[in-house]
């Protein structure tokens, strides 16, 4: 259940060809999404934020296009300021925006009338990354693929939710898999407080050496790890996503302390997290 969302958008770019960028405004996929997910990465987009400046992919994706998007509730079509053709679709929580979903991006031609067309920075990326112009029958057949994989993803989201309300009581271990999907539960539900193995051990209703066993077994991973990187991945978020202090940063993602937080980062992300929130963007 939890390798869900990773597969649900590989697909979808196996399918395409297209990159899958998520702005998570609630952090709720943080911990299930390698940090690449959360920022536009794509040979086209680092041209064009080389040649134009982050500054001005972040106002527009971040401030401009947020901004307008209660106005088209099912997604949209847009070329960006840099010339780049993207899909667009915002998935909410009740009546919070919670996430936008970015697919791209392609080159447009002229059979592409069904976008929306942003004023142009004036700069050409085509002879940078040569990419295949997309026309509309192309273009809304990704448009509804990309509504399809935010459905999906809605569809996996609630029922996580209404798993973790039942409690770890009512989940079978007969099985490797069972054992996985208690071990990722309690790492994806937990891990920003200081938990131990024999916290584990107890909702698999087993001993501590014999938890440790059953999480490499299950998720090839020890505990310590799998619990490092849900912190790691929740602070990343946390860094590009909002102005709270590292050290704040730190306590919330379940570090005893800033300078553990410090080290472990810098050995998981070959990065300080001062230095990772001034390079990162959108």
């Amino acid at each position: 259940m939890y390798d869900i969302p990773e597969l649900a958008i590989s697909v979808f770019e196996k399918i395409h060809g297209l990159n899958v960028t998520v702005h998570d405004l609630r952090g709720s996929l943080w911990a299930f999404l390698a940090p690449n997910r959360f920022r536009h990465v794509s040979p086209l987009c680092e041209a064009a934020k080389a040649r134009l400046g982050e500054a001005l992919c972040v106002d527009f994706e971040v401030r401009q296009l947020r901004s307008g998007l209660h106005q088209a509730p099912d997604g949209l079509v847009h070329v960006c300021h840099a010339g780049l053709v993207e899909w667009v679709v915002p998935v909410y929580s009740g009546v919070d925006l919670e996430w936008v979903l970015f697919a791209g991006p392609r080159m447009p031609c002229s059979a592409l009338t069904h976008a929306i067309i942003r004023r142009s920075s004036g700069h050409d990326l085509t002879h940078d990354e040569p990419a295949k112009p997309v026309g509309d029958d192309e273009s809304d057949l990704i448009m509804e693929h990309l509504r399809q994989l935010a459905s999906r993803l809605t569809a996996w989201r609630d029922s996580v939710e209404e798993l973790h309300s039942r409690g770890a009581s009512v989940m079978p271990l007969a099985t490797v898999a069972d054992r996985q999907s208690v071990v990722r539960r309690f790492i994806a539900t937990r891990h920003t407080e200081p938990v131990t193995l024999q916290d584990l051990a107890d909702a698999l209703c087993l001993s501590e050496s014999r938890a440790s066993h059953v999480v490499r077994e299950s998720c090839g991973a020890t505990f310590q790890e799998l619990l490092r990187e849900a912190r790691i991945r929740t602070a990343m978020g946390l860094l590009r996503h909002t102005s709270l202090s590292v050290v704040e940063i730190a306590l919330r993602c379940g570090f005893a302390d800033p300078g553990t937080f410090h080290r472990t980062f810098r050995l998981t992300s070959g990065s300080s997290p001062g230095r990772f929130r001034r390079l990162a963007g959108v």
